[in-house]
């Protein structure tokens, strides 16, 4: 805007001085006109006056010309002598003529020309005087008579010539002050209008001077700003990411960054003012690219996409109002990148909610035919054939479960069992098996940092993923390899986590498995995690492999990265999180003579089909069964008074009660009821992020009968065992949970965490402020937990606890907020507990259960 301002000023000054030099050319004008003017009229009188003095002159000659003759007619009366006729005729004709000047030069005055005509009578009668005096002279030496009379009337004569003369000469002396006068009054008229126009001229030109002299200061302050912006204006272009060039009409560059010439790959010789378009054109064309031909073909063309040296350059150009036109660049790749990542994610999702949909279903009809199939091979009397028949039905239903465990892996859906784990151990106990597995042609190499981070992962889950990863491995090393396992600590640092969205930044321990086969083009590695994606010949691959690695990984909160060359090799990253509990170990694995009972197992099961296969397998192990749909039929048995001790239920099923709520009732109901889990396929009932719940047994679809009656002979032995330890039936539970009010404002929030309360099989309340929970707390002794927000309308989080206390010294109070505890917890009572917003549900039930 400064800069606009300078200008205006500067064109006001302009403008004025164009004032000020217009009346300064008029006044010139009319000074010069005067000039010449008074100069002519000066002229004028001056001719005048010497014109006059002319006039008198010639008189004055007359005069004397008329006395030079009366001499000469004298010299001869006196002498006889002809020597005085010459002077007598000379003065004669002399006079003659000075009266013809005298006449033309007096032609513009009446007055002076009847002068001339009658001095020329006098003159004229005194020379007839004289010639009449000569020819009456005789040739004595006495007057006669006659003489004297004509001398007498020569003197007469010669007084009027005098008189005449006289009065020519008054005249124009009188006429010659009359000019002098008009002469000096014209050169005063003309030094005073010369004078005049003088003065003005220099006001004016003063007053020119002025201005310049303003508006060179105002230029140069004016240039000043004008740098100060362009310098500005130069430095916010060198800040903008954006390449940004700016060109005349003529097709100059006027304005430009550096950007400009690094995203297009332009010389950074041609990085200057005044470098034409054309220049830049030709440069693009030698290089066989056209970015800049095409987006200033024409002005205002959309934004065009296009490469250069591996960058993604989005180039658009926009005329000027001014005049010339703007082209501006970006670098999209990063986001271009981005976006890809996100359809990749996008996708990877939409195939993993596919099958793990596929899974779940898939289980319950293989655990149908599993459990028909065990049934039918206990019938002891069938032929050999036959049993092979159905043992090899069941290796395929093995398979199948393999299969379908995979597509749920990359789900990211199966049940995980993370413990806290060195990797390390897990590649030094699983070489000798990735030897013995990939032959004899492939050279394994393990390395192990020393220091090694501890991950909270599933160790078997772990060793799957590797064998996969190895195997995929040696069918790329066709004319056999080097296979090299490395583990090693890693720090993932926000510029990586920028440029990979999934991926949280901080320390993670690394597994890196490189082979040196035959590598994968960019296409393949783009695809490479896709589930039953593969390019190994038909008949060796399900391409579930890598999808069953990227689904573990990815659920246990980990990132994997592929780096491939073709003909040179891969190497495929596993990032896993880092964790700082010390290792745990694995217990032993259930092994075993297949043992039945005489309990009670009640089963709960949606699918009929699953539900009689189910319950045919128990009654055959000898188990007492009940059976049940839904979690209401299940609880009416259990309200019966039904001597329950198992109760066998599925964790996705219809209906207004949860599955988790039916186990809480449950378990009130019958303080030593032993409850077991299955499902084909989890959800958040008992399995969040990926990880079971820690009071949770679960026994996944499809599985055999020996598995069943080994995980519920187990359950039942270890609450016999422990009322055994203690001397005593086992204990009852302590009675119902105790209610939690859930206090917080914003409705959407309020109902989620009711629902995660409820999951948990606490009983709930709820309110919106302060006001209502104290209300509700008064009215409802039953409620044992405040959980609350802090920043509450009315009544804040804090004031609410002082009050509940009050009421209630026995309250258990959780303060749920986005804000660290520290700065929050100031002068709180210890034994208020702190729960981060945002928290998961297993965040939610230690916080409630401790």
């Amino acid at each position: 805007m400064s800069r606009v301002v300078g200008v205006q000023g500067v064109l006001s000054v302009n403008r004025w001085l164009l004032l000020a030099i217009v009346p300064l050319f008029l006044l010139l004008a009319v000074g010069g006109y005067l000039s010449v003017r008074f100069a002519a009229d000066e002229r004028e009188q001056q001719a005048w006056v010497v014109h006059t003095y002319q006039v008198i002159d010639r008189l004055q000659r007359v005069l004397v010309d008329v006395q030079e003759a009366e001499a000469g007619q004298r010299g001869y009366l006196l002498t006889r002598q002809d020597r005085f006729l010459t002077p007598y005729r000379s003065g004669v004709a002399k006079a003659r003529q000075d009266l013809d000047v005298f006449q033309s030069l007096t032609t513009d005055n009446h007055v002076q020309q009847l002068r001339v005509r009658q001095l020329r009578e006098l003159v004229e009668a005194r020379f007839k005087a004289l010639d009449t005096t000569l020819n009456a002279a005789d040739e004595t030496a006495v007057a006669n008579p006659k003489m004297l009379t004509a001398m007498d009337e020569g003197r007469a004569r010669m007084e009027q010539v005098r008189t005449g003369l006289s009065r020519g000469m008054a005249a124009e002396s009188r006429l010659l002050a009359t000019r002098v006068a008009a002469r000096r009054h014209a050169e005063q008229k003309e030094i005073l209008y010369t004078s005049i126009a003088a003065l003005i001229a220099l006001g004016v030109m003063l007053g020119t001077a002025i201005l310049l002299v303003f508006n060179n200061f105002r230029l140069a302050r004016s240039e000043r700003k004008l740098e100060n912006e362009s310098a500005i204006l130069q430095t916010t272009l060198d800040t903008v990411h954006d390449g940004i060039a700016m060109f005349a009409s003529d097709g100059e560059l006027c304005v430009f960054n550096q950007n400009f010439f690094t995203y297009l790959d332009l010389p950074e010789t041609l990085a200057r003012k005044g470098t034409l378009l054309s220049a830049l054109l030709g440069v693009e064309q030698r290089q066989q690219r056209n970015a800049l031909a095409t987006a200033t073909a024409e002005l205002e063309t959309p934004v065009r996409n296009v490469s250069v040296n591996g960058r993604e350059i989005e180039i658009y150009s926009r005329p000027v109002p001014t005049g010339g036109f703007i082209v501006v660049c970006a670098d999209v790749t990063a986001r271009m990148h981005a976006e890809l990542a996100a359809r990749q994610a996008q996708k990877m999702e939409a195939i993993g909610h596919l099958t793990g949909g596929v899974a779940h279903d898939f289980n319950n009809l293989l655990q149908v035919i599993g459990a028909s199939l065990d049934r039918t091979a206990q019938d002891k009397e069938g032929d050999p054939k036959r049993a092979e028949r159905i043992q090899n039905a069941l290796n395929a239903v093995s398979r199948g479960a393999r299969l379908t465990a995979q597509l749920l892996a990359f789900a990211r859906r199966q049940a995980l069992d993370p413990r806290s784990t060195n990797v390390g151990r897990v590649i030094q106990d699983m070489t000798d098996l990735l030897r013995r597995t990939l032959g004899e042609r492939v050279e394994v190499e393990s390395i192990v940092a020393g220091g090694l981070w501890n991950t909270m992962v599933d160790p078997s889950q772990v060793e799957n993923a590797i064998l996969n990863l190895a195997i995929n491995a040696r069918d790329a090393m066709v004319d056999g390899g080097k296979l090299t396992i490395e583990v090693a600590n890693a720090f993932l640092d926000d510029a990586y986590a920028a440029q990979h969205a999934e991926v949280t930044a901080g320390q993670y321990v690394m597994i890196a498995i490189s082979d040196t086969g035959t590598g994968m083009p960019r296409d393949v590695i783009a695809r490479a995690f896709e589930p039953f994606f593969t390019t190994k010949p038909e008949g060796r691959g399900t391409g579930l492999g890598l999808s069953q690695v990227y689904g573990f990984v990815k659920q246990s909160g980990g990132h994997i990265k592929i780096y491939s060359e073709i003909g040179q090799g891969t190497t495929i990253k596993v990032y896993l999180p880092r964790t700082r509990k010390p290792q745990e170990t694995i217990g032993p694995v259930a092994t075993g003579p297949v043992e039945g009972g005489t309990d009670c197992i009640l089963v709960v099961e949606d699918d009929a089909d699953v539900r009689a296969a189910t319950v045919d397998m128990l009654s055959d192990l000898g188990y007492r069964v009940l059976k049940a749909e839904n979690a209401e039929q299940a609880l009416t048995i259990l309200t019966s008074g039904a001597p329950v001790d198992l109760l066998f239920t599925d964790v996705v099923m219809p209906g207004p009660i949860g599955v988790r709520e039916m186990t809480r009732r449950a378990q009130a109901l019958l303080p030593d009821i032993v409850v077991l889990y299955t499902s084909g396929y989890t959800q958040n009932a008992i399995v969040h992020n990926g990880k079971l719940d820690d009071d949770v047994s679960l026994l996944s679809k499809p599985y055999r009968r020996e598995d069943l009656a080994r995980k519920i002979r187990a359950m039942l032995n270890t609450r016999r065992t422990t009322a055994t330890d203690t001397g005593s039936d086992p204990a009852p539970a302590s009675g119902e949970r105790p209610r939690v009010l859930v206090v917080e404002d914003i409705v959407l929030i309020r109902m989620t965490t009711v629902d995660m309360v409820e999951e948990l099989g606490f009983p709930t309340a709820e309110a919106n402020d302060g006001a209502e929970a104290l209300s509700i707390l008064q009215t409802n002794p039953d409620i044992g937990i405040l959980l609350t927000d802090l920043g509450l309308p009315g009544m804040t989080g804090r004031q609410l606890m002082e009050e509940a206390l009050r009421l209630n010294p026995k309250l258990k109070v959780i303060i749920a907020s986005g804000y660290a505890s520290e700065r929050d917890a100031g002068g709180m009572p210890t034994k208020v507990a702190h729960l981060m917003k945002p928290f998961d549900i297993e965040q939610l039930r230690r916080a409630l259960e401790s």
